[in-house]
């Protein structure tokens, strides 16, 4: 992919965001209609928490009788709360860092910061580890919010990825980057935002200490190793960074349908690094549109979502699962990139 196809690719996705800019798709204070979904999802998340708070400080209500039923609901809570909560915060806050969904400035700060609280984080650190860190460097050195990665190209073990980016290698790197002088915006905000999230995210343990750890931190924890860090894994394996021979290969594609209904469509990864900009609910149209593009890069794409993805990684080797559910959707819609002379034409 030369700098012509790349300088192609963004004239197509500009041409069509002009075209929709002249469409209204606010709706009362949110910016764009369909972000009604993710302010939904995040309000049945935090009913979900409060209802877990409850039910433990009212045990008689969920019919808990003895210490094995209330191990049971824990055990069983920790698991729906933490898969919902990874999910919330890197995949449905994660649209709101990329394009704040109110149109109040100070509604998008404070909901944020409610918004990331449900996910164990400060919404300042997030979007430092995640747009200042991740997108500014995606694959490249300075990048450590991914899994690491050999002389030889190969990645460090999923699990061990999972057990280790959060907090432990997540904390030591934002402590570092505070410390250093790269970074003044961070170290002007960061300590007001931490003091914010601290006073926030120990209001549970004040009620019960016990229930903080067992139904609000746990749930964290498993939320951003088990869901959030397997997303975070299977969306870079095997990839490239970005450079000028191969700008599209720096992250994998998952097609899944049923799994792109359910996380506001990221798994169009790919897309999304190249154009974060471009609301959630208008990726599967531009992938249609690009699709000839990144085919041309050789750019992964699989008919499978994350967590699958994730668990066929305790099975098989990347390139194997690669193999195995390579998809490329029907491409008739997409516009072909130059040829060797610059021409461009419509896809077949």
């Amino acid at each position: 992919m030369r700098n012509a196809q790349r300088e192609f690719v963004k004239e197509v996705v500009n041409q069509r965001l002009r075209l929709q800019n002249d469409e209204d798709k606010s709706f009362w204070v949110l910016k764009h209609r369909e972000d009604i979904h993710c302010i939904a999802f995040h309000m049945l998340g935090v009913v979900g928490y409060a209802i877990a708070f409850y039910i433990y400080l009212h045990p008689e209500l969920g019919h808990i009788h003895n210490r094995t039923e209330m191990a049971a609901f824990v055990a069983a809570s920790v698991l729906l709360l933490g898969w919902v909560s990874g999910i919330n915060l890197g995949l449905n806050f994660h649209n709101h860092v990329h394009r704040h969904v109110f149109r109040v400035a100070w509604l998008n700060r404070w909901f944020g910061r409610f918004w990331a609280l449900t996910g164990g984080w400060s919404s300042r650190l997030w979007f430092h580890s995640h747009v200042t860190v991740h997108h500014a460097d995606t694959l490249g050195p300075t990048d450590w919010s991914v899994a690491q990665q050999f002389p030889d190209g190969s990645f460090e073990p999923r699990w061990k990825y999972s057990l280790l980016h959060w907090p432990w290698r997540y904390y030591k790197h934002l402590w570092m980057d505070y410390r250093s002088d790269k970074y003044p915006r961070l170290r002007r905000e960061a300590p007001k935002e931490f003091l914010i999230f601290v006073a926030l995210y120990s209001i549970p343990f004040w009620i019960d200490p016990m229930m903080g750890l067992l139904l609000w931190f746990l749930p964290h924890y498993l939320g951003n190793t088990w869901t959030l860090g397997a997303g975070m894994y299977v969306q870079h394996v095997g990839c490239e960074k970005e450079d000028e021979i191969h700008p599209f290969r720096h992250s994998n594609t998952f097609f899944s349908r049923l799994w792109n209904l359910m996380v506001f469509n990221s798994g169009y990864h790919n897309l999304h690094h190249m154009f974060p900009h471009v609301h959630w609910s208008d990726l599967p149209e531009f992938q249609r549109l690009l699709q000839t593009a990144l085919d041309a890069d050789g750019a992964s794409a699989l008919r499978i979502g994350y967590f699958r993805a994730s668990v066929e990684l305790t099975m098989r080797s990347w390139p194997d699962i690669l193999e195995r559910y390579s998809n490329v959707p029907s491409a008739a819609s997409a516009i072909a990139p130059p040829d060797a002379q610059g021409r461009a034409s419509a896809g077949a």
